[in-house]
Formats: structure tokens, C-alpha cells, sequence
């Protein structure tokens, strides 16, 4: 049936297409035997529009709403409650409707949770294609980061690793997810630009690897506006990072310096020093990187501090 067809009258509406669906139903089992798989298939496409269409037509103050908005709806109607994603297809009446939910949870902060981002305090476990929504109001600060979210990720000055950097100055003190990074960065080796801020431009994000245990994975946090570190270029690999921060338990091996003793006015961060020094040949290498906090960092650079001799034993 055309869209043309279809009656201002809601409920004469509904009987319409209840009659074609009745319809096509009896064509397709008068026809089932005789059928090729293609041919029935084609019928069932068929039918499917005016089902669409019935669910567009079950709540007749929802057919001239979008389908963003029907979904918003249905959603705060059934507040904590398991909603499976053939119901929320049947209501948006369109395909993407997955991608209206995210526009809801991202650009909304309706809290809507699927079985993909499960969270650990929730007491029921959802498939991928279960959806509920958790709290009727919308979460307005995260609507507002995601505006200034989608505002950087249009700038092409500095690259990824410009805007990730002005999307943490955004938020300089709070936690910073990967979703919001990743979507900023435009670029899917964020992580390494992450790094490089860190590593190289001496700006203090901490991560759960680098002294800050309390955070999760994929989730950052830029603690100064100010480089706590001189920029260089060391480009030491990942992995080796990685087992250095965790051979020295994320403390510096010259005052035991560790995120416990953090304060905003001695924000200090962790960095790997090179015992043999790197302008001199020395390897990036876990036998030659220590974890030092950035503090006396600069002492040993400026000679004020000395390096034990057995430091690595």
C-alpha cells in the first residue's frame, strides 16, 4: 500500500493495513509450492511495509513524530524495563533505528544501555540486541560533551593529535573516555597520539597503567593545563612502556612518588628515563627505562640528582 493511500483516520488507517497484510499473507500461502526462495522472499519484503507501517499506526499521537522521537518515547515509557530490538525496530519504522538510539544515549545523555556496554553494577546481564534505558532524565553534561565533541572533530588544524588535545583541555581534571577520543581523533591509531602527548609533548594524561590504578581501561585523564615535562622525542615502543610502568608498581624509583601523593599544586606525572641515555646510544629497552616521577625527572637531567649505580638491579 502507498504512502498515498494511507487515510487521516487512524483507525481506518490500522484496518487498511491489517487487510493487506491479510492479503499478502494468503498470496504467499497460495503460493508457497510453487514458489522459488527469491520469489518468497520478495513477497515477505512485500509484507513488510505495511507491518512498518503498523507499527507506526498502533499509537496514533506518534504518526507525525519522527522516529527518533517515537523511540525517545517508548523508551521513557518503559523505563528499566528490557526492551528486545525487534520491538524498537517495529516502532522507529526504519532501519537505522540503532542509530537513532546512539544519537539518544550520545547526543541526548539518555542513559541507554545494550549488551555491549554492559555496566558492572547493573543485576541484569543484556544481549547485544536488548536494550534498556536506565534513568528517565537525560544526562545534559554529557549531551553538552558531545556538541564540543562534534564541534572539534570538524577542525583540521593539528591533526588527531591537536584535537585530542583540545578535547582534554576541555575537560582538564575529568575522566575522558576512548569512545569520545576515538570519535574526535578521526583516526583509529588514537591511542598512539595519545601517547605521544604524554610521552613526547610532556603533558600529564594519566591512564591506569601510568599511576592512576583508579581508572578503568580506555579511560583518560588530562591533570594540567601546563606541560609537566619538556618535550622530546624518544618514540619508545608501547609494549616496553607498558612493562615498565608495571615492573616499577607505578611509582617513581627515586622517592617512591605515586598517584596517591598527587596534589594540584605539585601535579606530577610518571615518565621513563633512559639510564644510558638515549642521545648516547642507549636502547629502548626495559633493562635500560626506569619510571621516574617528572619532578626528579628534571633534577637528573639538570645533574642536581645522581642516579644510583645498582638503580636497575
Amino acid at each position: 500500500m502507498s504512502s498515498k493511500k494511507l487515510l487521516k483516520n487512524p483507525s481506518e488507517t490500522i484496518n487498511l493495513l491489517i487487510a493487506a497484510v491479510e492479503s499478502k499473507l494468503s498470496e504467499y500461502k497460495r503460493k508457497y509450492k510453487g514458489l522459488s526462495w527469491r520469489e518468497k522472499i520478495l513477497l515477505l519484503v512485500e509484507l513488510n511495509k505495511p507491518v512498518i507501517d503498523l507499527g507506526i499506526y498502533s499509537n496514533p499521537e506518534m504518526i507525525k513524530v519522527s522516529a527518533r522521537e517515537r523511540l525517545r518515547l517508548y523508551f521513557l515509557e518503559n523505563v528499566g524495563q528490557v526492551i528486545e530490538a525487534k520491538e524498537l525496530e517495529i516502532v522507529a519504522g526504519i532501519s537505522e533505528y540503532a542509530r537513532r538510539i546512539r544519537e539518544l544515549r550520545i547526543q541526548d545523555g539518555y542513559k541507554i544501555i545494550t549488551g555491549a556496554s554492559n555496566l558492572e553494577d547493573f543485576t541484569i546481564k543484556l544481549k547485544p540486541t536488548q536494550y534498556v534505558l536506565i534513568d528517565r532524565g537525560p544526562d545534559r553534561k554529557a549531551a553538552s560533551r558531545w556538541h564540543i565533541a562534534n564541534r572539534i572533530r570538524k577542525e583540521n588544524q593539528g591533526g588527531s593529535r591537536g584535537r585530542i588535545l583540545k578535547y582534554l583541555k576541555e575537560f582538564v581534571g575529568e575522566v575522558v573516555t576512548s569512545e569520545e577520543l576515538l570519535y574526535v581523533a578521526r583516526a583509529k591509531e588514537y591511542g598512539r597520539r595519545i601517547r605521544e602527548l604524554r610521552t613526547e609533548d610532556g603533558y600529564a594524561i594519566a591512564t591506569n597503567f601510568t599511576g592512576r590504578p583508579d581508572l578503568k581501561m580506555g579511560e583518560y585523564v588530562l591533570e594540567s593545563l601546563k606541560r609537566v615535562a619538556e618535550p622530546h622525542d624518544r618514540k619508545i615502543p608501547f609494549e616496553i612502556q607498558k612493562e615498565v610502568y608495571q615492573r616499577d608498581k607505578n611509582s617513581c624509583r627515586l622517592d617512591g612518588w605515586n598517584r596517591k601523593r598527587w596534589t594540584k599544586e605539585n601535579p606530577r606525572i610518571l615518565e621513563l628515563h633512559h639510564v644510558e641515555e638515549h642521545a648516547k646510544g642507549g636502547k629502548n629497552s626495559a633493562n635500560n627505562i626506569i619510571l621516574l616521577c617528572s619532578s626528579c625527572h628534571v633534577k637528573v637531567h639538570s645533574g642536581r640528582l645522581k642516579l644510583p649505580v645498582n638503580i636497575l638491579d
